[in-house]
């Protein structure tokens, strides 16, 4: 870090940059199970599968890039995670050899002898905590406990060589992050076998990592570093501290999990700049803060920022990058684990055998505005929530647009579109109510069958928005075939976003989105996707935001 020219330091000495929340644009909702489905096959994608290479059964870190040829065993022990949790959800046997291969990288390369100097724990205590997890979830998962010595030497390892929180400044929190993920996965682990010995180290090392947090807490509970932020570090003091002592611990959160950091857009620190994961670690810290407080405030939190990480998708693979500023074609395995254990799984929630229901209107949200001439997009995408896959599934649309019924077939967490009608014009101005349903013998969660949303058209969107748009939004040109944008004018600075969609309602581009100065703008479209590759003909939405302000409308591309 000492060396890194380019970054940041005082920025990142205090605490990084604040005000903006630069997230990327929603791909939700999400069927969490079908996310949870893709990642654990781009784990598998990603797994080494030669026998007679020595880090057989490893995962590699990233598909493409600067660590594209890194092979390590927290990676793997992540995904042993996450391959257990997935059997134990759907009892898929499917990866299966890819967890008995993991087990061979992990016990060949095992956590406690991992890469470091000697007496610089912090990333073998760092996959020690994760082969705690792992051997909980597969043993769990499986009923086979044949690694759990295995997870008692990562315990005692743990206990043998707790992290000092000292040193520069990145060395503190290095540990410190450390420290809180070892404290809170050796308590759960003490918990679970009933050692009294893992648990009492579990508190002494909690302890120490809440010390440092009540050093300066403001400052302490949105710092980052490495793959971690503080996040970890608090993730871990409600797991071990807090755990054994809930009054304790909902008495002090009622005063400093205000400082927990909702949301850390990039820059350049010392290291590297793993914003992704640093966003993982302060979600999962707010689901800890929710467990314990119950303060649904906090769950909104963590619900807000694990689905912005799911829109970093944008390939629609199962992975995620691990820096925002990383193309799309080098997703890396860690954070896609970071991301299922903590965010999917707990989003999850409860799994059903039949399941079915409506997912979105496709190009639409709830209060969206059309101005006059522009049509709007009847797609209804139904996808299958439960773990078995269904046939017969009836579609029905009720609503002012009219009625309909239609029969679908859903295998297991597929998203079926069905486009209605891909371009309505309303009769008449006015506000439009559209509820998409579906129908499914035996579903056994009907909370989740239908979905109704209200559109308007012929809104007076032309008129200013008084303090944000100076100038209405206009497309410069459309239908277009090389390229279109759109012109307004910002009474204001503002934090500027455009997006757009297909009619599906999967984002394809984004072509704009930063802080932009008062007074006339023009955003250009170039007609490409995020991946630099031209878009076909058809019809798309844009969606322009320029802080709560919002305009949105449709183009044309010709061929």
């Amino acid at each position: 870090p000492a060396t890194d020219s380019s970054a940041d330091w005082q920025l990142w000495l205090d605490g990084g940059p604040r005000g903006d929340r630069v997230m990327p644009a929603p791909l939700g909702p999400f069927n969490y199970l079908r996310e949870f489905d893709q990642i654990v096959g781009f784990l598998a994608d990603w797994q080494v599968s030669d026998p007679d290479s020595s880090d057989y059964g490893g995962e590699i870190e990233a598909e493409a890039g600067y660590l594209g040829d890194v092979i390590q065993t927290d990676n793997t022990l992540e995904s042993i995670w996450c391959w257990s949790r997935y059997k134990q959800l759907t009892g898929s046997t499917a990866y299966d050899d890819n967890i008995a291969a993991a087990w061979v990288y992990s016990t060949n390369y095992p956590a406690w002898l991992e890469e470091g100097a000697a007496g610089d724990d912090y990333y073998r205590v760092h996959n020690c905590a994760w082969g705690l997890t792992a051997v909980l979830m597969y043993a769990e998962a499986t009923g086979d406990h044949s690694y759990d010595a295995y997870a008692e030497t990562c315990a005692q390892y743990i206990v043998d060589h707790p992290l000092v929180i000292d040193g520069t400044v990145w060395n503190q929190r290095l540990d410190a992050f450390c420290k809180g993920w070892a404290a809170g996965n050796l308590y759960i682990f003490s918990e679970a076998t009933g050692n009294l010995t893992y648990r009492d180290s579990a508190l002494i090392q909690g302890d120490d990592v809440l010390a440092w947090i009540d050093a300066a807490p403001a400052a302490n509970l949105a710092t980052e570093y490495w793959a971690m932020s503080s996040g970890t570090a608090l993730w871990g003091v409600c797991n071990s501290v807090f755990a054994y002592d809930p009054a304790y611990g909902q008495n002090w959160l009622a005063t400093n999990a205000q400082y927990v950091d909702t949301w850390q857009d990039w820059y350049s620190v010392p290291g590297y700049d793993w914003d992704v994961a640093w966003n993982v670690a302060y979600g999962n810290a707010h689901f800890a803060i929710y467990d314990l407080t119950g303060d649904p405030a906090h769950l909104g939190y963590a619900k807000t920022i694990m689905d912005a990480l799911l829109s970093y998708d944008t390939d629609d693979d199962g992975g995620i990058v691990s820096q925002s500023t990383d193309p799309v074609t080098e997703d890396m395995t860690w954070v896609t684990n970071y991301l299922c254990k903590f965010g999917v799984d707990r989003l999850m929630g409860d799994v059903y055998t039949n399941d079915t229901g409506v997912l979105r209107f496709g190009g639409l949200v709830d209060g969206q505005q059309f101005g006059p001439g522009e049509t709007i997009p009847i797609v209804i995408q139904a996808t299958n929530f439960g773990l078995a896959g269904q046939t017969g599934v009836t579609v029905e649309l009720e609503g002012d647009y009219g009625t309909g019924s239609w029969t679908r077939n859903l295998p297991f967490v597929a998203v079926d579109t069905l486009v209605v009608n891909p371009a309505w014009t309303p009769p008449t101005p006015g506000s439009y109510t559209l509820t998409a349903r579906t129908v499914l013998a035996g579903d056994e969660n009907p909370a989740n069958d239908a979905l109704t949303i209200t559109v308007h058209y012929d809104w007076p969107v032309g008129v200013p928005e008084p303090g944000l748009f100076s100038e209405a939004p206009r497309v410069t040109t459309n239908p277009f075939r090389e390229g279109t944008g759109l012109r307004f004018a910002l009474a204001a600075p503002a934090s500027v976003r455009l997006e757009i969609f297909d009619v599906s309602g999967r984002r394809v581009a984004t072509p704009a989105a930063r802080r932009f100065d008062g007074g006339a703008q023009v955003l250009q479209w170039d007609g490409r996707g995020d991946d630099g590759q031209t878009l076909p003909a058809g019809l798309y939405l844009y969606r322009l935001a320029a802080d709560e302000a919002r305009h949105s409308g449709k183009l044309l591309k010709l061929r």
